[in-house]
């Protein structure tokens, strides 16, 4: 899995790094066909916004989320599109279980 950072008005720490692809690791869980990953990281007015884009099997999964911390951000973001792909993949199950 490839994950391309962009930072506008900060920096893209390691730590940051770490931490996101720790994060993310879960959603590989439950979707295989995941080959990159886009994160964009703002930081304005004191706030973090993070973007997230995973293009993925005819499909692509967008989450956004912003705090006061990075890692309140990232968590926000993790959760959303971790539950975007979950829905995803149920709805794949479910619909190949028919009979």
């Amino acid at each position: 899995m490839n994950i391309s950072y962009t930072a506008r008005n900060c920096e893209f720490t390691d730590e940051m790094k770490d931490y996101f692809e720790k994060k993310i690791k879960k959603v590989k869980f439950y979707f295989n066909h995941i080959l990159n990953v886009n994160v964009v990281v703002s930081f304005e007015r004191s706030i973090y916004n993070i973007e997230v884009k995973i293009p993925a099997d005819h499909t692509t999964f967008f989450a956004e989320g912003s705090s006061s911390s990075w890692n309140e951000a990232i968590d926000l973001v993790s959760d959303k599109i971790e539950k975007e792909i979950k829905k995803k993949k149920d709805k794949i199950t479910d619909h190949h279980t028919g009979s």
